[in-house]
């Protein structure tokens, strides 16, 4: 597992074709609905990965099925998320509107409440969400990424590399975020998220495409009760 990790951290490095690409993409990301091409380069990639294709994606070869991958990938991701980011969103109102500032408040007590639950279904729908995507790559069909009883079925089948996966695709956000707001100035930081979030791309699309039971290797959980 060690040797996948370094390996993706590294690929986006290793040869010129690689850090073009990377560049490409970090450009692109920089701007709203033509960053979905750049998503769905990163969801063809991982297909590609999934499928044991090793032919490299063109940016110029179907810009409209990227568009289209693209599209379906931040549907999903936006389907997972959106009720975190709602609770987050009525915590924060709570907090800061309702509670006149006032921390005692016992809109301010339910806001951090709030607020909690939010977090954590968020860090929960992260979790989930590596392989709903996974999943929807292979099958092609986007309601298989709502199939939770199929995630889990894929996860339990490499669950020790999914949970390090997972902690390392939480680290590698958690730094391009600090990067960006902490220790640059806003400028500074807003050219260089394209590119931290392409890379982060790179990296979670090389490991998830490393660890996922393709389907000629996954084990059933239902077969394994019944034996």
């Amino acid at each position: 597992m060690k040797k996948k990790i370094i390996d993706s951290l590294k690929d986006p490095f290793n040869n010129r074709e690689n850090v073009m690409n990377l560049l490409i993409g970090g450009i692109i990301t920089f701007f709203p609905i033509l960053n979905l091409v750049s998503l769905g380069y990163l969801g063809t990639k991982l297909k590609k990965s999934i499928q044991q294709d090793k032919s490299p994606v063109k940016w110029d070869e179907n810009l409209e099925r990227l568009f289209t991958t693209g599209l379906f990938l931040f549907i999903i991701w936006l389907s997972y998320f959106i009720i975190p980011f709602l609770l987050m969103f009525l915590g924060g109102s709570l907090m800061l509107t309702l509670s006149g500032g006032r921390i005692f408040s016992l809109f301010y007590f339910r806001g951090q409440i709030l607020n909690l639950v939010g977090t954590i279904t968020l860090l929960i729908s992260i979790y989930f969400l590596p392989f709903a995507v996974c999943i929807y790559l292979e099958e092609g069909d986007i309601k298989m990424a709502f199939n939770l009883q199929k995630v889990l079925e894929k996860i339990f089948v490499v669950v020790k590399e999914y949970t390090i996966s997972y902690l390392i695709i939480i680290g590698l956000l958690t730094a391009s975020v600090s990067i960006i707001f902490l220790f640059m100035n806003w400028v500074m930081g807003f050219l260089l998220s394209g590119f931290l979030f392409f890379y982060d791309g790179l990296v979670i699309t090389g490991i998830l495409g490393k660890i996922f039971p393709r389907k000629a290797i996954t084990i059933s959980l239902l077969e394994i009760s019944e034996t």
